[in-house]
């Protein structure tokens, strides 16, 4: 029997073309743009944007040296900021009276683990006295905690100038912990942070990875008097990070 194929592939025509009308109005309509996975996979979200981190704290408080700390207010001040705080006192007119803390040479603003804070003159540690110089040895200049030489980073302190011999010293950073390590028996002990000492040699380490590689980590020995408290002296350590594992001296102050 003869067929005439015109009709039918007229009609095969209108079909395909309705099929592919179709496909792209849905391919349209649900917005593939070829990233999209499987029938019934999930499209991962989009990564949330990194927050931006500050090296100083809503409360201005935050230091690393001496010279990152100022009066609070301008006049007669009873407390110290971060310099990034600082008031403006361009316009200010004080009185000459002396009323505060630090007014008359009765104090200066100071770093004071980690924190500005008034120094009382009477503590040397005023700019223009400091009868007391804390000098760290610091080694070894890298440090990983996979290095099998040494259990962390050795801190020894040497104090110049009138010192007590009760004086007191107070180790304290901004991440990680100190350990000692030390003859005869050399056992890694585990020291806490803060921790406090008669400026006896310690470690500092850390284990794991920091929660952010910007910020450095400060690590801050503070001499005090055994009696009356007074801060003596004050020196710092900058380590910046080389990688999640890894730190390096940037500077020593």
């Amino acid at each position: 029997m003869f067929i005439f194929p015109g009709p039918i592939l007229i009609y095969m025509d209108v079909k395909t073309i309705s099929v592919l009308i179709a496909f792209f109005a849905v391919f349209i309509a649900t917005g593939c743009t070829g990233s999209q996975g499987p029938p019934g996979t999930e499209i991962p979200a989009a990564p949330a944007p990194v927050p931006q981190i500050t090296t100083t704290p809503a409360d201005g408080t935050r230091c690393i040296s001496y010279a990152d700390c100022v009066p609070a207010t301008c006049c007669h001040p009873s407390g110290c900021t971060n310099k990034a705080k600082a008031p403006d006192c361009s316009a200010k007119l004080c009185t000459m009276s002396c009323e505060g803390p630090i007014d008359c040479g009765a104090g200066s603003c100071g770093c004071v683990d980690g924190t500005c804070a008034v120094v009382p003159a009477l503590s040397g540690t005023a700019a223009a006295a400091q009868p007391v110089r804390l000098n760290l040895d610091v080694s070894p200049q890298q440090y990983s905690p996979f290095m099998s030489s040494t259990p962390g980073i050795r801190l020894s302190v040497n104090a110049t100038g009138p010192a007590p011999s009760d004086a007191q010293f107070r180790w304290s950073a901004s991440y990680g912990h100190f350990l000692s390590w030390n003859a005869p028996d050399f056992r890694v002990t585990g020291l806490g942070n803060p921790y406090m000492n008669s400026g006896e040699t310690i470690y500092w380490a850390f284990i794991e990875k920091p929660a952010s590689t910007k910020e450095p980590v400060v690590v801050t020995v503070t001499a005090k008097d055994g009696k009356t408290g007074a801060v003596l002296g004050i020196s710092t350590v900058i380590l910046d990070w080389d990688g999640d594992y890894a730190v390096h001296v940037r500077e020593i102050r």
